[in-house]
């Protein structure tokens, strides 16, 4: 009799256990290509980050590119101006240079930003910290609530008076819950 009462939860676990092992020790997905492919104007080209991710790599099918007086200009196969690159953009306000650097004849442009903000800076700007308390401060109240309604229902079963020690712990309970959830 007991050995069925836990049989059930006692597989459950070992699959659960099994499962969780299974996943530990799988090997890292590959990231995505995020390359870009394209035609603009004769010139087929691909674009996409280098393997580190520091630095910008393009490659063209026909046409090749060069650096003249601070500009990068990319050419056509005839060897006539198409566009031209500034080798400093605007970065929330502040200018980052790009360090250029050629290879195979001109078809492979490797842009290397020089000074840029780190990432993390980069995402602070977007953070709203008055916003962020505030959120968390409406989720404590909400879950203070809840975890005194809770509370309530828990001290009503304890015979009524127990509300008064469980409605106080289950609102602080549920405050903490609320204020830490992102």
């Amino acid at each position: 009799m007991r050995f069925r009462r836990f049989a059930a939860p006692a597989l459950l676990a070992v699959g659960a256990t099994v499962l969780a092992t299974g996943t530990a020790h799988a090997a890292p997905a590959t990231p995505p290509d995020v390359s870009v492919h394209g035609v603009e104007q004769g010139i087929g080209y691909t674009v996409g980050p280098n393997e580190d991710g520091s630095a910008l790599v393009t490659t063209l099918y026909s046409g090749a590119f060069r650096i003249a007086g601070g500009v990068i200009l990319l050419t056509d196969a005839a060897g006539q101006a198409v566009s031209a690159f500034p080798t400093a953009v605007n970065v929330d306000g502040a200018t980052v240079g790009l360090s250029p650097s050629l290879a195979d004849n001109g078809r492979t442009l490797l842009l290397t930003p020089v000074n840029a903000p780190a990432a993390s800076e980069r995402l602070a700007s977007f953070v709203d910290e008055d916003a962020t308390l505030a959120r968390k401060q409406h989720n404590a109240v909400v879950g203070a609530l809840v975890g005194a309604g809770i509370g309530a229902v828990l001290g009503f079963f304890l015979g009524g008076v127990g509300a008064l020690i469980t409605v106080p712990i289950g609102a602080g309970i549920g405050a903490l819950i609320g204020f830490s959830t992102p």
